[in-house]
């Protein structure tokens, strides 16, 4: 079995693979914080990858521009994952290319795997006190805490460890959204989603569907994705099969002065409480961004009122037409 994600191959390890794997695992700040002891020579690598790493689903994280292993993934079962329905999540990365996104951007494709392809319920994940790179990690994948244990082995350096032990199941999954940066190629998504009579019902009162035409990409890209000029922000949300289901945007309104939000769900995906989740993140994005305030002017019989109202924001005033809707970040 092989997965591939944008910048990564997941494939199986090969004892063939023990000088890259040594490269990485020789450094201590990989192993010992996983619990596992640094390796001592490449042929210390070649037998770890026969013992332990050439197991069932357990994978050597491939960068694609080099065609090399430069981390493990897996999914195993231990006391922790027991039962047939159920898998632990393990990882590492090699230390040059801590900070990239990479494990995650790993973790997200064989998660997908875990809940689609071998139909698991629950993917467990843990790590030891102090691990914060691996909390975040699992933070960022959307694992949710479960407990901590005071007292855990760690039997190959010797030592008594707290461990925090969290838990994604299949439900938590199929919520999970991403924010993606289309390419212009990419925009067919946006003008499909702009001609769908269902999707843009709630822009009635400004002329329903909008016609996006392929000859007005490139302006468009250049002004909201190249040359944002801080003022606008623009984002697909795409779902944990990779899918896109919608948008996300604001931008500045020089003549009101306040930036507006805008959240869009392609109508096949709506249900799902996508909408919520990509307002948090706008919100988020936005925040971080400097924004201090998101408006916005939603049709009066539009039903997305309810989710802004449960999402914090708050109604400044109201037309026969618009409710003007404001939230303080």
């Amino acid at each position: 079995m092989t997965l591939e994600t944008e910048r990564l191959i997941l494939r199986p390890w090969e004892e063939t693979d023990a000088e890259e794997c040594y490269t990485y695992a020789k450094d201590s700040r990989v192993g010992p914080a996983a619990g596992w002891a640094v390796h001592t020579s490449v042929e210390n690598s070649r037998q770890v990858i026969r013992d332990v790493l050439m197991a069932e689903e357990s994978y050597a994280i491939v960068l694609k521009e080099t065609g090399l292993p430069i981390g493990s993934i897996s999914l195993h079962h231990n006391d922790l994952a027991s039962k047939d329905d159920e898998a632990e999540l393990g990882y590492w990365l090699g230390v040059p290319y801590w900070g990239r996104g990479l494990v995650p951007e790993a973790a997200r494709e064989l998660l997908r795997h875990a809940f689609d392809d071998l139909k698991l319920e629950r993917v467990w994940c843990a790590y030891y006190d102090g691990n914060e790179k691996s909390k975040r990690v699992q933070e960022k994948l959307g694992f949710k805490y479960q407990w901590t244990t005071e007292d855990v082995s760690v039997p190959q350096l010797g030592e008594i460890r707290k461990g925090h032990v969290n838990l994604l199941t299949r439900e938590k999954w199929e919520g999970l959204i991403t924010l993606y940066t289309p390419s212009l190629e990419d925009l067919w998504f946006r003008q499909e989603m702009m001609a769908d009579p269902k999707t843009m019902s709630y822009n009635h009162a400004w002329g329903g569907t909008i016609p996006f035409p392929k000859e007005e990409w490139h302006d468009w890209y250049d002004f909201w994705i190249v040359h944002h000029e801080n003022k606008r922000y623009y984002r697909y949300l795409k779902d944990n099969r990779g899918r896109f289901i919608g948008e996300i945007a604001y931008h500045y309104d020089s003549n009101r002065n306040l930036y507006i939000a805008d959240v869009i769900v392609y109508a096949p995906y709506r249900g799902k409480g996508y909408g919520g989740a990509g307002l948090d993140l706008l919100c988020n994005v936005a925040k971080q961004n400097g924004v201090d305030v998101l408006y916005d002017d939603i049709a009066i019989d539009n039903p997305a009122i309810t989710m802004f109202l449960k999402h914090g924001f708050m109604e400044k005033y109201r037309t026969d037409e618009i409710i003007m809707l404001r939230k303080v970040l």
